[in-house]
């Protein structure tokens, strides 16, 4: 599904999500020699793919999108997903 988790808490947060998709997107533009030098520009792209690909699925229908996702989950109890969005 793509996007990442905030800390080690199962919780994907949109706006700390959009703040760090952002900032490696911007370090890939104003770096991407060097990033390519090291041989690591790929992974870069990659990795900013798999942000933007989450907020591309999290937008579900117009003015409809999903900012949190949480995912609690214990040795008893089954994995229950709860989602949370935003109307505007």
């Amino acid at each position: 599904m793509g996007g990442y988790y905030d800390a080690g808490d199962n919780v994907k947060f949109g706006l700390p999500m959009a703040f760090t998709i952002t900032l490696l997107s911007w370090g890939a533009i104003e770096y991407g020699e060097q990033i390519a030098a090291a041989g690591e520009y790929a992974h870069a792209l990659e990795a900013i793919k798999w942000g933007t690909d989450y907020f591309i699925k999290a937008h579900t229908q117009p003015n409809v999108l999903w900012v949190e996702v949480f995912q609690f989950s214990s040795y008893t109890i089954p994995v229950n997903i709860i989602f949370f969005y935003f109307v505007f």
